[in-house]
């Protein structure tokens, strides 16, 4: 199962591909196929592969997520490797899959922009973000502090925090995507989103999935920003 989606943001032009595996062979066999797919589509459609600035990573449970996320951070690499986050949801993939891979590349408005990654020190699965073309797409946040409203609060500061390494801030966001886990109420987590992130000008949308890589986490939080 292939889905494409076509957009733009500030004058420039998003392609975003989800390719749901199929399992045959080892889960590792599945993740390459699904990963080598989306390339080929995003490479189709006219956009560069080296301008991929975001991936996420949807399993059936968290064995799956593991391995299948470890398969991603050694094939998206180099000019390969974007923002990046992972889940565990049953429900979005089709019976026979046992994981699915979203890549979003951008083209940039001038052929000559440079996509820059920045990593966290030290260095981890995701990187802290990477920058092309004026944007900064923000890895998905999370935090395993007891409660909601705690843990929003803590993913704001460290958004603040990886945004300023960036050379922006939350004002300058144009893109806020969050993942909430399904036990929690959508209506009282949009309301410690608006509180928490007041300064926002950007709307944000707001999906459920099963789990994360800890049971204690309960959301994820990706942002794009423009620079300042």
């Amino acid at each position: 199962m292939i889905e494409r989606q076509w957009s733009s943001l500030g004058a420039r032009d998003l392609f975003h591909v989800s390719v749901s595996g199929h399992a045959e062979g080892s889960l590792e066999d599945e993740t390459d196929r699904a990963i080598a797919t989306a390339i080929a589509e995003i490479e189709a459609a006219g956009f560069s592969s080296g301008h991929i600035v975001r991936s996420r990573l949807f399993a059936r449970d968290r064995e799956a997520r593991s391995r299948a996320s470890d398969r991603r951070r050694a094939l998206l690499v180099g000019t390969l490797r974007g923002s990046s986050s992972s889940f565990c949801d049953a429900e979005r993939l089709s019976p026979d899959a046992r994981m699915s891979i979203d890549l979003v590349a951008m083209r940039p408005r001038h052929g000559e922009a440079r996509k820059i990654v920045r990593e966290y020190e030290p260095a981890i699965a995701p990187p802290m973000f990477v920058m092309l073309d004026g944007l900064v797409f923000l890895s998905g946040i999370t935090d395993i502090t007891p409660g909601l409203p705690m843990q929003i609060d803590t993913i704001r500061n460290s958004v603040e925090r990886s945004l300023r390494q960036a050379g922006t801030h939350l004002g300058a966001a144009r893109l806020m995507s969050v993942f909430l886990a399904k036990g929690e109420d959508p209506q009282h987590a949009r309301a410690l989103i608006d509180a928490a992130f007041g300064t926002i000008a950007c709307p944000f949308t707001l999906s459920s999935v099963e789990a994360y890589s800890a049971p204690q986490k309960r959301i994820e939080i990706e942002v794009t920003a423009a620079m300042a």
